[in-house]
């Protein structure tokens, strides 16, 4: 999900730009309808128009006190607004950057005559940029921030993006799961591209987390997600000619939900609920170790962890609350799912809302709540327990069922159509 878009642009952030493609339908072209989900497709034709692949502006390091750089073929460091070269980094030798007053401090280089807010970082002979360790693909800029800190902002082609949010995002598959790992790609891409320039205010599109796709850079990818990320390149999913609001989660624990129901966002004819049973009545996800789920609180649980997230949600202190004395169940969705939950202590009673009952309920080591999917009863000893379905909000693509679809044979894009119904696959590129 996307970030908080209220936070000013950082000093020598590049200003907002615009970013155009031409969309032309990959089906429309071979005068083909989007596939169905009952049987595997051969791959899209080649489009009649293509527009360039774009580069991603990834925030991999945000408001950090310092990042340390190094590179096997070492670094050209250069202002990033005046094209100025400011040094040069040997192979193997490293170079910490940090905030210097209104700029940013270069140790071991040249003072410059004015304050450098933003460098441009490139590898010497394409070897990769190494950043506190980890190595990335493409180049690098730091940027100062507000609050005396840093960003480190890797800046790539989106396919070489794609090589490390893949393998991360739907974890170590194997062969017979390809077609997943390759809808995962379709999904990914289309994120990406549906939020290039998501973060104008910070300098970069995309967040290397949760917040946005979790990026890893070099060190995570692997050679099945290349292949898919490869087969796919250029594939996004679009509706009336715009790239869709890709969502995807881990388990859907037999039926997804319209993205209204769970998120707040509009409804979409591609994100509404889809069934995911298979033809022998099974659910495609059922093979997720998170298909169905018990969760269990103590009266110590109830009476630290839950009480101290609801206070840190509503801004008021622990004690407002006090220890959990129940939980309970307002109102429900149409699939199913807690829509909103009333938080009942000694002194006041609380409700939580949506995506929102999935941190309140955060368990002792911090773990979040596995779904909004769940029925309330009480355990022995007078516990708390909840019987869940599914891992994650439960809109568009559920990746163990997509996992499932390709274990039986079915081809990314009848597993997309699956779960995005509606959408149109199409090559940008």
């Amino acid at each position: 999900m996307a970030a908080d878009a209220g936070r000013r642009r950082a000093p020598g952030a590049p200003a907002r730009r615009a970013v155009t493609f031409v969309l032309v339908s990959a089906c429309a072209a071979a005068g083909a309808a989007v596939p169905s989900p009952a049987r595997a497709q051969a791959a899209s034709p080649e489009p009649a128009v293509r527009a360039a692949e774009p580069l991603v502006r990834v925030g991999i390091r945000v408001g950090v006190p310092a990042v340390r750089l190094e590179s096997p073929a070492g670094l050209l460091l250069s202002d990033a607004r005046s094209g100025r070269e400011l040094a040069r980094i040997g192979p193997g030798e490293t170079v910490e950057l940090s905030r210097d007053g209104a700029g940013l401090a270069l140790p071991g280089t040249a003072t410059a005559s004015a304050p450098v807010f933003a460098l441009r970082v490139d590898p010497e002979a394409g070897g990769p940029v190494v950043v506190d360790g980890e190595p990335y693909r493409g180049r690098l800029e730091v940027i100062a921030v507000e609050d005396s800190a840093v960003s480190a902002i890797n800046v790539l082609p989106l396919e070489s993006y794609l090589l490390g949010v893949v393998p991360l995002e739907i974890g170590p598959r194997g062969e017979s799961e390809l077609a997943a790992v390759q809808a995962q790609a379709v999904a990914a891409r289309t994120y990406a591209v549906a939020h290039l320039d998501g973060h104008p205010e910070m300098g970069f599109d995309l967040f290397a987390t949760v917040e946005d796709q979790v990026y890893g850079g070099l060190a995570v990818e692997r050679e099945l997600a290349s292949r898919a990320v490869r087969s796919t390149a250029g594939r996004i999913l679009t509706f009336d000619g715009l790239p869709i609001r890709a969502y995807y989660h881990s388990t859907c624990g037999g039926r997804t939900a319209p993205v209204e129901e769970v998120l707040d966002r509009p409804a979409a004819p591609y994100l509404r609920a889809v069934d995911d049973r298979a033809p022998d009545g099974t659910d495609w996800c059922a093979i997720s170790p998170r298909h169905r789920w018990t969760r269990a609180w103590s009266d110590a649980e109830l009476a630290g962890p839950v009480p101290d997230e609801l206070a840190r949600m509503f801004g008021t202190g622990a004690g407002v609350v006090g220890p959990v004395e129940e939980l309970r169940v307002l109102e429900r969705t149409p699939s199913g799912r807690v829509r909103s939950l009333a938080v009942r202590g000694p002194r006041s009673e609380l409700v939580v809302e949506r995506l929102d009952i999935r941190f309140a309920l955060r368990g002792g080591e911090g773990e979040i709540l596995g779904s909004t999917a769940f029925e309330i009863d009480e355990g022995p000893d007078g516990t708390t327990v909840l019987h869940g379905r599914g891992y994650g909000h439960g809109a568009g693509m559920c990746q163990w069922g997509a996992i499932g679809r390709a274990r039986a044979g079915h081809g990314y894009e009848a597993i997309l159509a699956a779960y995005y119904p509606a959408a149109e696959l199409t090559r940008v590129y």
